[in-house]
């Protein structure tokens, strides 16, 4: 990789993830100043699944922290966890850790949810709250991407365009959250519109999962290191954890993804790390 396209990774790495620090700082400032509820969306997709409610509410003024604690956990874990990684994908160049940062990087944009809280209290266009709904969904259809792409190269995937493959990589994402039918009658707990499929949302996601531990095993038989089979169960607690925290609208689901987050990172990154180095 060149070090012109690593200081344009790290610098726009750092500049996205500033903004929607600011920008998340900033919707929930006007939250709370305006005393915005969830309930000012209208009506809820019902029946909301019980692993959701785990000690909690749908009560609005708990609704409202729960989720924002939700999204301060992913926008805290994603700013760690890169600058953490930093020092160490600069000595193995290695994609594995390349793509996981920008699988943290997705998770900031969980911060645009707010918008509908915000957007549906100042009466803005309907319009406004799709744009949100599906920016969301590409983050999550991105971030599965990253990870598959990651288990791609631990099975010696050779391909060194990364500008080129990222970008194809979002414009799939943003066909996949574009083409998915919204509801926009009825909202999820998250404050995002309902899915009007929800059995394809969930489908393409797990064949996503899947094939990203699959790679991690073929990867761990033809390279002859364990260490890749552990990378496997590593990237699945990533898509476990972040699962968990971004539907997440009571505290159980928040702890315990935030958690299968941090232990699926630090094992995923040391076990790549040691790989390359030895150490």
């Amino acid at each position: 990789m060149s070090v012109s396209f690593h200081k344009k990774l790290t610098v726009s790495i750092l500049v996205v993830s500033l903004f929607h620090l600011v920008l998340f700082a900033v919707g929930a400032y006007l939250i709370f100043q305006l005393d915005i509820l969830p309930d000012v969306l209208g009506d809820l997709a019902e029946p909301v699944p019980r692993w959701l409610l785990v000690m909690g509410t749908l009560e609005p003024g708990f609704l409202r922290i729960t989720a924002l604690t939700g999204m301060a956990s992913l926008l805290l874990f994603a700013v760690l966890a890169n600058l953490g990684v930093r020092t160490l994908y600069r000595r193995t160049d290695s994609a594995e850790l390349l793509f996981i940062m920008l699988f943290c990087l997705s998770l900031f944009l969980e911060a645009w949810r707010l918008g509908n809280l915000i957007f549906q209290a100042f009466g803005l266009p309907q319009y406004l709250n799709v744009v949100v709904t599906r920016v969301v969904l590409f983050s999550r259809f991105f971030g599965l991407l990253c990870l598959l792409v990651s288990s791609l190269y631990a099975v010696a995937m050779k391909y060194t365009q990364y500008s080129v493959l990222i970008g194809g990589m979002a414009v799939l994402a943003f066909t996949l959250a574009g083409i998915l039918p919204l509801d926009t009658s009825l909202y999820e707990a998250t404050f995002l519109y309902k899915l009007g499929d929800r059995q394809g949302y969930f489908f393409v996601r797990l064949i996503l999962a899947a094939l990203m531990v699959i790679n991690f095993f073929v990867a761990a038989r033809l390279r002859r290191s364990r260490r890749f089979a552990v990378a496997a169960v590593a990237g699945l607690f990533l898509f476990v954890g972040r699962e968990l925290v971004q539907y997440g609208i009571a505290p159980l689901p928040i702890v315990l993804g935030t958690a299968l987050l941090i232990v699926g990172f630090v094992i995923f990154v040391r076990q790549i790390v040691v790989f390359y180095l030895g150490l």
